[in-house]
C-alpha cells in the first residue's frame, strides 16, 4: 500500500474518532426532541415537486417512513436567513430586514457575521425568552446564543 493512502486513512479513521466524541452521549430514550432543517431560498412548491419527482429520495424516505412531517412557516417580507431563525427559534415576529442592514435605532450597520452582531440582535429580539436552542444545539444558525453547542460561520461572542 502507498504511503499516501496509508496517511489519507489514518486522517479518515481519525477524523471519524474525533467526529463520534463531539457528538457527545445519545439522547435520552422517550425525551422529545426536534429537527429543523432550513434551506435556504427553497419554496415548499419547490419542495414539494423535488419529493414527487424522486430528486430527494432521503427526505422522501424519512418522511414517509412516519415520525417526520413538513410543517408550513412564514416569516414575513422581505424573508431573510435571520428572522427565520428567530420566528423559528423564539416564535417572534422579528424585526430583521436582512442579513445586512442599517439599524437606525442604534445608528450602525448590522452584519451577521460579525462578531457581536447576531448575538445582539438575538438579545433583544428574543425580549427574555428561553427558545427552543435551550439544552440544543445548533448547526450553522444565524442566531444560537441559547444551545450549548453551537457550529457555525460567525464568530461566538
Amino acid at each position: 500500500m502507498p504511503l499516501d493512502d496509508l496517511v489519507l486513512g489514518l486522517q479518515r479513521f481519525v477524523d471519524r474518532v474525533i467526529r463520534r466524541a463531539r457528538r457527545g452521549r445519545a439522547p435520552t430514550p422517550g425525551r422529545r426532541r426536534l429537527l429543523v432543517v432550513q434551506i435556504d431560498g427553497l419554496s415548499r412548491g419547490v419542495l414539494e415537486l423535488a419529493l414527487a419527482q424522486g430528486r430527494m429520495p432521503f427526505l422522501r424516505r424519512v418522511i414517509e417512513r412516519g415520525g417526520w412531517r413538513l410543517h408550513p412557516m412564514f416569516v414575513g417580507l422581505p424573508s431573510s436567513t435571520p428572522a427565520f431563525q428567530m420566528a423559528a427559534m423564539y416564535g417572534v415576529r422579528p424585526d430583521i430586514p436582512g442579513f445586512h442592514y442599517h439599524e437606525k435605532r442604534h445608528r450602525e450597520d448590522v452584519y451577521f457575521p460579525r462578531a457581536g452582531d447576531a448575538a445582539r440582535v438575538e438579545r433583544e429580539q428574543a425580549a427574555g425568552r428561553r427558545g427552543i436552542l435551550e439544552g440544543g444545539a445548533s448547526y450553522g444558525a444565524a442566531s444560537s446564543r441559547a444551545a450549548p453547542t453551537t457550529t457555525s460561520s460567525r464568530s461566538p461572542t
